[in-house]
């Protein structure tokens, strides 16, 4: 019989309440640890399978700990942007953050994917922001309402969902559970 080790993922927490759900989604297949932003100087990111860049309120020029953290991961290291965190990985690369008016939240759309087992997936949102069009330095793997809600950097190993994979609105939660584990072993 085959043994598989556990991943070991630390989520960057931005004061955010999903910060626990998206634990929660994680678990039992992560060894799952939680860190405040304000303490990220303390991740060895070598100790770590994913790095999770929570979602959380404000924009990503308001944490300049997070963007340093991320300037100094090796292009390897897997990391995994939610909201906020999909936010700042754009941010990084020159793109400009903007305003997303009205704001949605907690309302689910249909996710139109690229990958066909995605494709119309029903995703929770919650965000006041948003990432540039398409055009970007970013694959976008899926959109909805015209706007980027999955994408993924094409040197980086860096991947980003505006939505909420973790939301009990977004269906196929657990697949892209998988989805994420599939990439990380790449």
């Amino acid at each position: 019989m085959r043994t598989y080790k556990k991943l070991k993922a630390i989520i960057i927490d931005h004061n955010d309440s999903f910060t626990e759900n998206v634990r929660a989604w994680l678990q039992p297949d992560f060894e799952v640890t939680v860190i405040h932003f304000e303490n990220i100087s303390n991740v060895q990111p070598a100790n770590y399978d994913l790095i999770i860049i929570s979602p959380g309120p404000k924009s990503p020029q308001d944490y300049p700990e997070t963007i340093d953290f991320l300037k100094s991961l090796a292009d390897s290291k897997p990391v995994l942007g939610i909201c906020l965190g999909m936010q700042m990985m754009y941010h990084l690369t020159g793109s400009s953050i903007k305003s997303y008016a009205p704001p949605i939240h907690g309302k689910a759309t249909k996710l139109i994917c690229e990958i066909p087992d995605f494709n119309q997936t029903s995703i929770a949102r919650y965000h006041s922001l948003r990432v540039p069009d398409i055009h970007s330095e970013f694959n976008v793997l899926g959109t909805s309402d015209g706007i980027p809600m999955w994408a993924q950097h094409p040197t980086k190993k860096w991947m980003g969902f505006q939505f909420h994979p973790e939301s009990f609105l977004t269906e196929k939660s657990v697949e892209f559970k998988n989805f994420i584990k599939g990439w990380i072993c790449e």
